[in-house]
């Protein structure tokens, strides 16, 4: 239904301008982790990945040193996300070298300041992996989730996850 004097004719065309924000974000996450559209996986296919990069880093490091991860809602307590995590780093004796968290909900992973710190981490080879209670830590998205494994594996780390995807 169209309003009086309203066509798609006559539709103005708007251009989308990028907001300040997301042009320093676009310059700040290097190109190398800019990955062309796939398709979409399945739960059970991110899994599967993630437990690909898992495996080739466990293979050449048997401990790894891990930073946990978790992200809440501002308000929430963090404490049975983080408790849940420790307890997976301990049952495999991995060091623990840092545990941090983003109290900015479910927001994309790329604007998390300390998702951000963990992944420099993985960079510097100050950890080797991160720990999370559930992918949703991360992002219930898969196109996003994906796109975080890749730039974890991309930097040579791991996720590992205390639940399964297909656990969501």
């Amino acid at each position: 239904m169209t309003s009086p004097g309203y066509t798609p004719a006559t539709a103005t065309h708007t251009r989308y301008e990028p907001t300040q924000t997301e042009t320093v974000l676009a310059r700040l996450s290097p190109r190398s982790t800019r990955f062309p559209a796939r398709r979409h996986m399945t739960n059970a296919d991110l899994q599967a990945l993630r437990e690909a990069g898992l495996a080739s880093v466990i293979s050449s490091q048997p401990r790894p040193r891990i930073g946990i991860y978790a992200m809440v809602r501002d308000g929430q307590d963090p404490a049975v996300r983080l408790a849940v995590a420790r307890g997976l780093v301990l049952r495999h004796d991995w060091p623990e070298a840092q545990a941090s968290v983003d109290f900015t909900g479910m927001t994309d992973p790329a604007t998390r300041p300390q998702l951000a710190r963990l992944l420099d981490a993985v960079d510097r080879r100050a950890i080797d992996g991160i720990v999370a209670m559930s992918r949703t830590d991360l992002t219930h998205l898969n196109d996003y989730y994906e796109e975080t494994l890749r730039r974890i594996h991309a930097r040579g780390g791991f996720l590992a996850l205390a639940t399964a995807e297909t656990d969501i």
